[in-house]
């Protein structure tokens, strides 16, 4: 017997059963992280070697060292500074993103309205810890319905998935380093709204009302001050 004979008999014969949604959700986030490996971006060079870079004076400028030295170190500033700006193009990846997960899923891949079921999901999927909030949240309407990792940008990001009554808001949160204001977007009719706490960067995405998702936003800060 060759291999396509026993290939025949196994598809005549061989019972077959759906994996269980645990298992597919393992799959997917396995996929997602391997997905994100391969499209992992090169690392930027460290302050520095940029700094050293930048002062490596070629011997024609050699006698204006110390003019030539301050303006290195005015660029190695610029550069050495965390770029809080995120590309033109993420508020559309994350839209589209919470296209994608409220068309074909999925929207989340640990269904919990627990926070501590919720955050120890992402031990071992992510090498950072969300934070995910529940209760305080749940006396303002908005209900948390669990989580997913969703490759950003050749990352592996948290994405926790909330609902307030038959809306979706799609909560993405990676690492920042320094706070900044909530502000407001608008792409292809969904609001968007990011802010950081200085710890985490988070960007809300909704259908929601661009003043209801600010409600969120609010409720979500103010639940991290108690």
């Amino acid at each position: 017997m060759n291999d396509d004979d026993l290939t025949r008999l196994l598809q005549q014969h061989a019972s077959r059963h759906p994996a269980g949604e645990g298992l597919r959700a393992k799959l997917r986030t396995q996929l997602t992280l391997q997905a994100a490996a391969q499209e992992q971006p090169r690392p930027r060079p460290g302050w520095r070697e940029r700094l050293a870079a930048l002062t490596r004076i070629h011997p024609a400028f050699a006698g204006a060292g110390g003019l030539v030295a301050g303006v290195a170190l005015t660029l190695a500033a610029v550069l050495v500074a965390p770029r809080l700006m995120p590309d033109g193009q993420l508020p559309d990846e994350l839209v589209a993103a919470h296209v994608r997960a409220l068309q074909v899923g999925p929207l989340y891949e640990v269904a919990s309205s627990d926070r501590h079921t919720v955050k120890p999901w992402f031990q071992g999927r992510l090498d950072y810890a969300p934070t995910v909030l529940d209760a305080p949240l749940r006396e303002q309407g908005f209900a948390l319905l669990g989580g997913r990792v969703q490759a950003l940008q050749g990352r592996p990001t948290a994405v926790l998935a909330y609902q307030v009554r038959l809306h979706k808001i799609a909560l993405y949160q990676w690492p920042a380093e320094r706070g900044t204001a909530p502000e407001k977007l608008q792409r292809r009719g969904f609001n968007l709204v990011r802010w950081s706490d200085g710890a985490m960067q988070f960007w809300a995405v909704s259908d929601l009302d661009g003043a209801e998702l600010e409600r969120f936003a609010a409720a979500w800060r103010k639940a991290q001050n108690l």
